[in-house]
């Protein structure tokens, strides 16, 4: 009767947040109006070179951030290694 109800309860959670996410992304369709935001990028393409408007906002816009994050996970990679070899040098699991 618990597992009953815990599956229960986890259903209702599973189906709630679905119901959250595709309300979200409806009303972000239903919103069509273009902000300065949008034109500033649209305007600016060409002096990236890009093929398209996302590529043109990945390669200068957001590079130096992009390279930030993948920096910072390359060293957390390397510290679970790290980490990994000296835990199993030391005999623990």
């Amino acid at each position: 009767m618990i597992q009953l109800r815990k599956e229960f309860i986890t259903l209702a959670l599973v189906l709630m947040i679905a119901v959250l996410l595709l309300h979200g992304l409806q009303m972000t369709y239903e919103d069509k109006e273009i902000s300065e935001v949008d034109e500033y990028y649209k305007e600016h393409q060409e002096k990236t070179g890009a093929d398209n408007l996302v590529e043109a906002i990945l390669l200068d816009y957001r590079a130096y951030d992009t390279f930030g994050e993948v920096m910072v996970l390359y060293i957390a990679i390397a510290g679970v290694i790290i980490l990994g070899k000296i835990v199993t040098e030391e005999g623990e699991p």
